[in-house]
């Protein structure tokens, strides 16, 4: 009966490889006859051209270009923000970006640092920065896609630029995780912790719920042995770490298919808790076990923004987007702008629906007329990069809607938590009111390349997987 049984396994095992090798045949003849590269050797054309940069230049910008899957992440020390990477979508085709950029908050300006040795373009990657010798920024996974959207490259690299030093390093572990993007990743105990996220290659997909910890003090990937019971696979979660080791895990999205050519996404709205064994003291051994959430919940959404508040077990999200299937070809997508605040501290973690005092009384004066344009709240939005910094809270870009029109922003906004007066825009985009809503992309705006790889090669199609990251 065993040996049936592993015959039986080995032959579907056989079978799938097989049709895994006519599809990958299938598609290499495709790119053949539009005269495309493998995306494996475009990745390394493009970090090759990078290694080869001899010096750091700095150069001030108006402001980021138009992006959405990028990180957004505090400077550890300094009163700055960092940015990283991202995508746009022109109307034709995605470009990938790897442009590293700070955002000084004090002087309101934007620096565009090019760095030798860069890590090539990218999305859906996570970042995290950290104080020890002088600042880092650490980078890890993502994905870039062809120019002929027939090849998606997941990235399973790590990377970690100097802060002061202004220098890029590809960090050689063995035993990390395998590529992915919509992956969570979070600094805890002088460790990374990365948790879940998804992989594509066309025509097969795979979520994860695998936890990795990567120690910055030995620069070792270990897995995490864990009891208890897990979250699901999925990609796009949100993943905050507590002060006393614990992690949180909220959310996130996972897609499984139904039928031949039908595959049904679900958004998750389930919160896990991550904690040490006792005793435990190197991320070797650590329980998962699903907690209750209390307050006022977000509805259901994916694709929001999170992050975190050093020191005080909080957490703000902001946005994101519920996608209603209406039928195997008929989507209906609700994107949000509310946000919420999530107090860790309670023994039942709380959420709170953040509520901004805009002004509502007469205006007295032409000043406060000018001042009350600053009062809008950002639009509804997913995809878009969510920073805590000196009590105040920065949103930047993202992904909205315009019938059947996909616009990719670039505005600005700020909020002081303590105040919660209004919201304050620092850039305004227009483009909502510009663009009509009977178009279906992006063709009718442009972007600046030149805080970019402009190559060729950087140019390609988004998956389509608007909600997976």
């Amino acid at each position: 009966m065993g040996k049936n049984k592993k015959k039986g396994a080995a032959r579907i095992e056989k079978a799938t490889a097989k049709k895994e090798k006519k599809i990958a045949q299938r598609i290499k003849k495709d790119i053949g006859k539009i005269g495309e590269p493998e995306v494996s050797t475009i990745v390394a054309h493009i970090e090759a051209k990078n290694k080869a940069k001899i010096k750091v230049t700095e150069t001030k910008i108006d402001n980021p270009s138009r992006r959405s899957n990028f990180t957004f992440v505090p400077h550890p020390d300094k009163d700055e923000i960092i940015l990283f990477g991202g995508e746009f979508h022109n109307g034709k085709n995605t470009i990938m970006f790897n442009d590293l950029i700070f955002y000084n908050i004090s002087h309101n300006t934007w620096t565009l640092v090019d760095a030798p040795g860069a890590p090539p373009s990218r999305s859906s990657h996570s970042a995290v920065s950290v104080a020890v010798d002088n600042g880092q920024l650490w980078i890890f996974g993502g994905e870039f896609a062809s120019p002929s959207e027939y090849q998606f490259y997941h990235y399973n690299d790590l990377w970690v630029f100097g802060l002061k030093n202004r220098n890029w390093t590809k960090v050689m572990a063995e035993g990390g995780p395998c590529g992915r993007s919509g992956h969570r990743m979070v600094l805890s105990k002088r460790h990374l912790v990365l948790f879940g996220g998804f992989q594509d290659n066309t025509h097969n997909y795979q979520y994860f719920n695998d936890l990795y910890a990567f120690s910055l003090a030995d620069y070792k990937w270990k897995t995490i042995k864990t009891s208890g019971q897990a979250p699901s696979p999925r990609s796009g979660c949100q993943m905050f770490a507590m002060e006393d080791g614990r992690i949180i895990v909220y959310g996130g999205y996972y897609k499984e298919k139904v039928k031949k050519d039908y595959d049904k996404g679900t958004i998750l709205i389930d919160m896990f808790m991550l904690t040490p064994e006792k005793g435990d003291t190197d991320f070797s051994n650590y329980r998962w076990s699903k907690v209750k959430q209390a307050g006022s919940l977000p509805t259901a959404r994916c694709s929001l923004s999170g992050s975190s508040i050093a020191g005080h077990n909080k957490a703000y999200v902001f946005g994101g987007v519920y996608d209603e299937e209406q039928g195997e070809d008929d989507l209906t997508s609700t994107f949000y702008n509310d946000l919420y605040m999530l107090d860790m501290e309670q023994n039942t973690p709380t959420w709170r629906l953040i509520s901004v005092k805009e002004q509502s009384n007469k205006l007295a004066s032409e000043e406060e007329a000018l001042n009350s344009v600053n009062s809008d709240p950002p639009t509804p939005r997913s995809h878009s990069g969510l920073a805590f910094k000196h009590n105040t809270l920065f949103v930047y870009g993202g992904i909205v809607e315009k019938g059947s029109k996909s616009l990719t922003l670039s505005d600005f906004y700020s909020l002081d938590i303590k105040k919660l007066k209004k919201w304050n825009v620092i850039c305004d985009d227009d483009i909502l009111k510009t663009v009509t809503s009977d178009s279906s992309s992006d063709d009718s705006m442009s972007t600046d390349d030149s805080s970019s790889e402009s190559d060729a090669s950087d140019a390609s199609s988004s998956d389509g997987q608007m909600d997976t990251d």
